[in-house]
């Protein structure tokens, strides 16, 4: 077994992002110890060591004093080495330094654990205010986004690195790493999509203008007027047919439903309507997942957040524990709190709008952590990597040929790291000339 040894000094810190890569990445028992006068991290086995140098917390006063603007690098550094996975390995904290001494002791400049740390905490959205105009932190104000660093899982990169180190030193236990799992999630903003005459003008419109689709727009008035009885024909009533694309690869989806009024950014559907409890009944009858998806202003509102999911619950009769923000809308670290006081199991919401990719840094499902309480959460945390809207409609003139290049590469590395591949596909978002049925079906088949 490994013994770690790290100072005293933001201990629960440390501690947590060694649980993390130790714990639930690597899988690996290990033995944690401190030392009052220890100012590395120290990881022994046999007669082995390595020395991972601490360039972050060991030049902290204490306490909550890291939490600064000023304590996030302008620039990043990369280092080529043997124990990296990729052609080289970005340096958040520390220097470009590996000595090996024999096989006995290796000691590691890049601060694998404080760069980490920063990356799972999300430390640097609670320091950077800046928001775009829903609230929400951005992928260009992020320091991966603006390193252009986004398409790559750093923290799985540093935990593989740290393994390497140790089985070139001579380990001979293996590790138990998380398995690789395709995740397809589904947000309910709108249960069906032509439920007024401003949404039946808006397709009508992108049907013979965008796509020279007549037919399409001449069907949408029909559908419009047929959905006030029976909403069969709509195009976002799709639940039967992403439930039979998930069957077919071997997966289970996750359908995220919102309890709420309405607002300007909430639908306000009715959960209790014929229509919907036979979509619930159809969820659950088929072995997938109802998960709740609360409403753009519940993120940082525990008691509107408790009274829509508990309402969500008894109409569902289900016992939720998953699910995903409205609007993407997260504060850290309010936003997980509210979550683990109501003993959700697990949360993703942390990807970005505009851009895909590892807002974490990893590809991994983990254990959250509360910067402020500094405390270990229950909840984990299972980043979005890429949303349909992302490359639909946040970024321009993208082909679906452009679209599955994407999404097949961001799978391969998740793969790479057995990793969780998240992807959010609104039942709202299909047409009929570009993002068709047949277009997601070579999507979730790909897996």
């Amino acid at each position: 077994m490994l013994n770690i040894c790290i100072s005293a000094k933001y201990f629960k810190e440390k501690s947590y992002v060694i649980s993390i890569i130790f714990g639930e990445i690597l899988g690996i028992e290990y033995n944690l110890q401190t030392s009052s006068d220890q100012s590395i991290y120290e990881i022994t086995f046999d007669d082995k060591k390595i020395i991972i140098e601490d360039h972050f917390f060991n030049k902290m006063p204490g306490d909550l004093s890291y939490l600064s603007e000023s304590n996030i690098p302008k620039e990043i550094k990369f280092s080529i080495n043997t124990f990296s996975v990729e052609t080289d390995i970005p340096i958040i904290f520390g220097i470009d330094k590996i000595l090996v001494e024999e096989k006995k002791m290796i000691t590691c400049g890049i601060d694998i654990f404080s760069s980490a740390f920063f990356l799972l905490s999300r430390w640097e959205e609670y320091v950077v205010t800046k928001r775009d105009k829903f609230e929400r932190f951005q992928a260009k104000e992020s320091f991966a986004g603006k390193q252009n660093l986004l398409h790559r899982p750093l923290v799985n990169e540093y935990a593989e690195m740290i393994w390497n180190m140790i089985i070139y030193l001579g380990y001979n236990q293996k590790k138990n790493p998380q398995n690789f799992e395709f995740i397809v999630t589904h947000d309910i903003d709108q249960p069906i999509r032509l439920v007024n005459l401003n949404m039946l003008a808006k397709s009508f419109l992108k049907n013979v203008l965008v796509f020279k689709d007549l037919i399409g727009g001449a069907i949408d008035i029909p559908t419009y007027l047929l959905n006030k009885f029976n909403p069969k024909f709509d195009r976002a009533n799709s639940y039967d047919f992403l439930m039979q694309c998930s069957e077919q690869a071997g997966i289970r989806s996750v359908f995220n439903f919102q309890n709420s009024k309405k607002t300007k950014f909430d639908w306000g559907y009715k959960n209790n309507t014929k229509f919907l409890q036979n979509i619930f009944h159809a969820i659950k009858a088929s072995g997938h997942v109802i998960g709740f998806h609360p409403s753009y202003y519940s993120y940082d509102n525990p008691e509107l957040w408790k009274n829509e999911y508990e309402e969500l619950c008894t109409l569902t009769k289900s016992e939720i524990n998953v699910g995903r923000q409205h609007f993407l809308r997260f504060k850290v670290p309010n936003t997980w709190q509210i979550w683990e006081d109501n003993h959700m199991r697990n949360d993703s919401t942390l990807g970005f709008p505009r851009k895909e990719g590892f807002r974490c840094g990893t590809c991994s499902s983990y254990s959250v952590y509360n910067i402020i309480t500094r405390k270990k959460l229950e909840l984990k945390e299972t980043p979005l990597i890429l949303m349909d809207k992302t490359l639909m409609n946040y970024q321009k003139d993208v082909s679906t040929e452009s679209f599955l290049k994407k999404f097949r590469e961001l799978v391969a590395i998740t793969k790479k790291y057995n990793g969780k591949f998240v992807l959010l596909w609104h039942n709202s978002v299909f047409d009929r000339k570009k993002y068709t049925t047949e277009f997601y079906k070579k999507l979730i088949l790909y897996n």
